[in-house]
């Protein structure tokens, strides 16, 4: 059997029942998360846009848009749900691959529950419980840093596994939600690079494609069949050939790489999380005065340095600018002594004091880390003739050091 195969066979017949109590514990946990940086994020730039947007196309009213209202047809509520789940950067990651989870499968498994309903609890956690473990999956067989955003590229696989099994397709049905599903699968790095507004919405793309291709293929419409490992498969094409099989099917049906994820503490890109971590350990162990600091100096990975390692610049969308920036989330860490949702708001961002301040931190690419890792980062502070240093070796709200239920249900309020 071929990794498509060997997948498609798994999902098929894991039921509720299959998954072990810790895997549903987590995925409740996940799922309490995702929703509520979705009500917090349902104000953000560009969400009342989107929700404006998809009331206007209309259609019919089957699947409920989150704290606005409302009901629209559900590929529009899992595209506008996605994007207030992920707008500010507040949603789940995977830490060693560089992507976020359930921001495509949770609004897509939502969506069609809605629409085709009834669906027993136990069948919805279990769709979403194998969309995360498909999606994650298919992260960490990649090898190559970011260029796609595997958020999105790997998501719309993860999204289409959720909705086709809150529908109840079988086998043969998946498979072609899934093969549909990859003649929409996008989502690239240059939007995160340019400050786009876009880099929010782009997991949502992929959560409407899951949901679009679960029903297509539900009425019948056949998609390629070979869509991981084929000439033209989704690892040749959007990953070079480099990537490992091995990795893909691992414990397969005895590990849920849902299991993997990390929450996050602070609300932005998981890769200036280390060096947030470094700077504020370092403010409360040795009660560093931002005002008495002369310069830091940030060693992260390549991948870190390239996506959010620039000078901080305000272009054409400050939070998003600001969510993607060593700089920013340093000096607000050293000023601040905490990094929160307020510091994201506009007023917040164009602050003088924190713009002057992210002038005396610079991020350099650490040589000795692997090129795409996220989990390491060291801080060092200049404070006339005093020097502080602090390295960082396995974030905040990982599995390793994970956050607790109440700092879980407080970090959104």
């Amino acid at each position: 059997m071929g990794a498509v195969e060997k997948l498609l066979e798994h999902i098929a017949v894991t039921r509720f029942e299959d998954l072990p109590s810790d895997v549903v514990e987590t995925a409740k946990r996940f799922i309490l998360d995702s929703i509520g940086v979705t009500i917090a994020g349902a104000g953000a730039p560009g969400c009342e846009e989107i929700v404006q947007l998809v009331r206007e196309w209309g259609g019919k009213p089957e699947s409920t848009i989150m704290s606005h209202g409302g009901k629209v047809p559900a590929p529009w509520a899992a595209m506008a749900n996605s994007t207030m789940m992920h707008a500010l950067d507040f949603d789940d990651t995977l830490d060693e691959s560089a992507l976020h989870a359930h921001v495509s499968v949770l609004p897509a498994a939502m969506a069609c529950a809605e629409a085709a309903g009834p669906v027993s609890g136990r069948s919805f956690i279990n769709a979403v419980v194998l969309g995360v473990d498909t999606l994650c999956r298919l992260g960490i067989s990649t090898r190559r840093p970011l260029s796609w955003i595997r958020t999105s590229t790997c998501g719309s696989f993860g999204a289409a596994v959720a909705a086709a099994k809150t529908l109840e397709l079988n086998e043969k049905k998946l498979l072609h939600a899934l093969g549909v599903v990859y003649s929409q699968t996008s989502g690239n790095a240059q939007c995160l690079i340019d400050g786009a507004l876009v880099k929010r919405m782009q997991p949502a793309f992929a959560a409407k494609a899951g949901v679009v291709s679960a029903f297509m293929s539900a009425r019948g419409i056949t998609g390629s069949r070979d869509f991981l490992e084929g000439q033209y498969g989704f690892f040749n094409l959007y990953e070079g050939g480099d990537y490992d099989g091995r990795r893909l099917l691992d414990r397969l049906g005895d590990r849920y790489e849902g299991m993997s994820l990390s929450m996050k503490p602070y609300p932005s890109c998981r890769m200036t999380h280390g060096s947030i971590d470094a700077a504020l350990a370092l403010k409360r162990e040795y009660a560093i005065d931002a005002g008495s600091v002369e310069g830091i100096v940030v060693h992260v990975s390549e991948m870190s340095h390239n996506m959010v390692g620039m000078p901080f610049e305000i272009r054409t969308d400050a939070q998003v600018d600001a969510q993607f920036s060593i700089p920013y989330t340093v000096s607000v860490a050293m000023l601040h002594g905490d990094v929160s949702l307020e510091d994201f708001r506009d007023s917040a961002i164009r602050d003088k004091s924190v713009k002057e301040f992210s002038k005396r931190i610079t991020v350099l690419a650490d040589p000795s880390l692997p090129v795409r890792d996220m989990s390491r980062a060291t801080v060092e502070v200049r404070c006339g003739s005093d020097f502080y240093r602090k390295t960082i070796d396995g974030l905040k709200g990982s599995p390793a050091n994970p956050m607790s239920l109440d700092e879980c249900i407080r970090k959104s309020i």
